[in-house]
């Protein structure tokens, strides 16, 4: 029960904070992040999925647990929640493509070659890794004992998914062979689609909305997200504008809400992103050697549009620059030191939250 009313007062929240769009700043939601010790995880290229995906998910599963323990009775804006999760490939490698097992995360290895290759992209519920994505979701609900719920995993848009398929020729593709990337394009709009719908199917039903990946906040009914175009920061926005922008508004199209995912290292794209329609929270995280986003927010609020955002930062950042955002509404995902700097800290920013 203490986790079911909690799940009520974030989503009550979240609802109040997703209606405040562009007209009304100056409302924020808080993930208070605390560090606790918990089981570290072995190399994920040590194991063969095939036979020990569960051993896999069950590891992974109690190296969460000691975070959610410590946050017991905090009322910040999350959720405890998992999802299967093994790194990068698996945004893209559903489609039928064979993986690199790393130490921590998986490599897609690329399947188009030529523009006749297009037909090996499979959207068939046979594939080896939409099976690991379907089974881990199966097997995590078996443990689920009324402690965490099951996020959404989100996924790619089309520009990002076509670098893992086709490589990094799709850099010269672009200029090369415009014809062949429109038609990868619109082929993949369709398929993430159908992917990503089954990945909602898979999560826990809270209110009709998920629990997003990563932040441990509520999304409304018929959202997606979060999306990411990494591929973007190494284009000019002329290529995204070709490639990127109208096949992101295709994909979106059914959807009432869009959570998407930056990096600030390099956002000449995201003027025309923040424009997407829809667009409901827009993630800024930050790349290493680069300037924090919360410490750059003259950049940011520039190149963001009216976007609400979610923003990381430390406490201290937070009590610093939470007047620098009052003009927007923000979602905190917020480090903190201990449990009493994020009790603090919650209660800082509730303090100064326009309601909710």
């Amino acid at each position: 029960m203490q986790l079911e009313a909690h799940i009520d007062r974030v989503v009550n929240r979240a609802v109040a904070f997703y209606r405040y769009r562009k007209t009304d700043p100056g409302h924020f939601l808080i993930h208070a992040n605390i560090p606790a010790d918990g089981p570290a995880l072995p190399p994920l290229c040590d194991f063969d999925l095939d036979a020990q995906l569960t051993d896999w998910l069950d590891l992974t599963l109690e190296a969460a647990r000691p975070g959610w323990r410590v946050k017991d009775g905090l009322e910040d804006d999350s959720i405890p929640a998992i999802c299967p999760r093994f790194g990068i490939a698996e945004h893209s490698a559903w489609l039928g493509m064979d993986v690199r097992l790393q130490e921590t995360t998986c490599l897609p290895i690329p399947v188009v070659h030529t523009p006749d290759d297009l037909s090996r992209l499979q959207r068939s519920e046979e594939t080896r890794w939409f099976r690991y994505m379907k089974s881990g979701y199966e097997h995590l609900r078996t443990r689920q004992d009324g402690s965490f719920v099951l996020s959404v995993r989100g996924t790619m848009a089309p520009m990002d998914i076509a670098n893992a398929v086709r490589g990094d020729e799709l850099f010269v593709d672009f200029i090369a062979q415009p014809d062949f990337c429109h038609a990868l394009m619109a082929r993949l709009v369709e398929a993430i689609r159908w992917y990503y719908d089954h990945l909602v199917s898979w999560a826990t039903d809270i209110a009709g909305g998920r629990v997003f990946s990563y932040s441990g906040g509520w999304m409304p009914p018929n959202t997606i997200g979060h999306l990411s175009n990494d591929t973007a920061m190494l284009c000019s926005p002329s290529v995204y504008e070709q490639f990127g922008y109208p096949y992101e508004s295709r994909l979106v199209a059914p959807y009432e809400q869009v959570f998407y995912h930056v990096h600030n290292q390099l956002m000449h794209f995201v003027p025309r992103l923040a424009a997407l329609p829809r667009l409901a929270l827009l993630e800024v995280a930050a790349d290493p050697k680069t300037t924090p986003p919360i410490e750059d927010l003259e950049r940011i609020l520039a190149a963001t549009g009216s976007a609400n955002l979610m923003l990381y930062a430390d406490s201290d950042q937070v009590r610093k620059h939470m007047d620098g955002m009052r003009n927007r509404n923000v979602f905190l995902h917020v480090a903190c030191e201990d449990r009493a700097d994020a009790e603090d800290v919650v209660a800082f920013v509730r303090d100064r939250s326009n309601p909710l």
